[in-house]
């Protein structure tokens, strides 16, 4: 069985890419320590998963014995090699995963090989597990699971690392795509990196919205809060009963954890959106209050300032994606197109009152009302 170990494999060629079957079995063929893990040959090897940035392949032997592999090409996956991309945000990833193993190990999963040189990692295969955005189309969702998430984010906040250590654990390049998705090109009309579908038509946007969007971007680039996710919602996040395990974290940077809360919020709110067309029983409050409750009670006294600016990102996180490539999944498998419509709307409309006003907002509570009131909407 390969040994659990922490260091880094510095080899100091530079390998082929490793993007096709045969090129990932030659890689696992020249590393002792992952063919000597494989008892049973020949490999199959499978590229799984639809991320963006990487490619993720399993491996297995005969036996069943799995792990995951995951690399970074110096480009974007989802576009091409037309649109380079520097392959040390994996390295970023690594460093970050790990340090999150240190602090909260039951929520990660465990790292085998970790290879900067070679751009990639390998690590458990997580088994029976489903990514909590699928999930939540046909599952109960325990509230017990969102509590752990919320102990989670308490836990970044009271462990961060030295700030000193900052640049260990962000990559400007992604860090710069997050500012410009998020907060920057949503508000730029007809700009080219945007995909409005045919359905929506985003309102106009007032003095205030725009001032606390630039507000929150502000906070996004210079907030030095604590290393957080930096992309901590339901895609992110892979459940198998009481079981939780937090993965893709190449995006993470040191900054405001209101970020990680608001974004994990918003998906939630999303997948909630999701249920009222179903129909099937919106259980906003309960999870939320879950989540809250946990970090209240890990964190002792949440200051005012991470409850409000966890509202506003969640605001932003529900308004940019109406309109860039990367739509919210949930928002996307409502049918029919009329219904569509309707939620693109109601989730607009939420964003709006939730950026404009998310710095009165003096209680949690006062959150979950304005959410509700938004859910109780007649949407059929």
């Amino acid at each position: 069985m390969l040994t659990v170990f922490a260091t880094i494999a510095l080899l100091h060629v530079r390998i082929l890419e490793m993007t096709t079957e045969n090129e990932i079995r030659a890689y696992i063929d020249r590393t002792t320590a992952l063919n000597t893990f494989f008892q049973y040959p020949p490999l199959r090897v499978e590229e799984i998963g639809d991320g963006n940035l990487n490619f993720i392949f399993r491996i297995s032997d005969q036996s069943g014995t799995s792990l995951i592999l995951k690399y970074a090409a110096p480009y974007l996956r989802l576009l091409g090699k037309d649109f380079p991309l520097p392959q040390n945000r994996i390295c970023v990833e690594m460093h970050t995963l790990s340090y999150f193993k240190s602090i909260a190990p039951s929520l990660i999963p465990t790292l085998y090989y970790l290879d900067e040189a070679s751009f990639c990692f390998v690590m458990e295969d997580l088994v029976g597990y489903r990514l909590l955005q699928t999930a939540q189309f046909d599952q109960f969702i325990a509230p017990s699971l969102y509590a752990k998430l919320g102990t989670f984010l308490a836990t970044l906040y009271t462990k961060a690392p030295p700030k000193h250590e900052a640049n260990y654990y962000e990559n400007a390049t992604l860090k710069r795509i997050s500012e410009e998705y998020i907060f920057i090109f949503p508000y730029i009309k007809n700009h080219p990196a945007l995909t409005l579908p045919d359905y929506f038509s985003p309102m106009p946007k007032s003095v205030t919205f725009l001032h606390n969007i630039d507000m929150l971007l502000n906070l996004f680039q210079n907030e030095k809060e604590c290393l957080i996710h930096g992309d901590l919602h339901t895609g992110s996040i892979m459940i198998k009963h009481e079981n939780l395990s937090i993965i893709d974290a190449e995006f993470s940077f040191w900054g405001p954890l209101g970020f990680d809360i608001g974004t994990l919020l918003a998906h939630i709110i999303f997948g909630e959106i999701y249920n009222c067309f179903i129909p099937k029983p919106v259980q906003f409050q309960p999870i939320v209050r879950a989540l809250w409750k946990a970090f209240e009670k890990s964190l002792g006294n949440v200051p005012l300032h991470i409850m409000q600016q966890s509202i506003g990102f969640c605001g932003a996180e529900l308004s940019r994606r109406l309109v860039v490539p990367a739509k919210a999944k949930p928002l996307e498998a409502i049918a029919p197109l009329e219904d569509k419509t309707k939620a693109y709307v109601l989730c607009e409309k939420l964003s709006i009152e939730l950026v404009e006003s998310f710095l009165h907002v003096k209680r949690f509570e006062a959150f979950i009302e304005v959410v509700e009131r938004h859910l109780c909407v007649k949407t059929h």
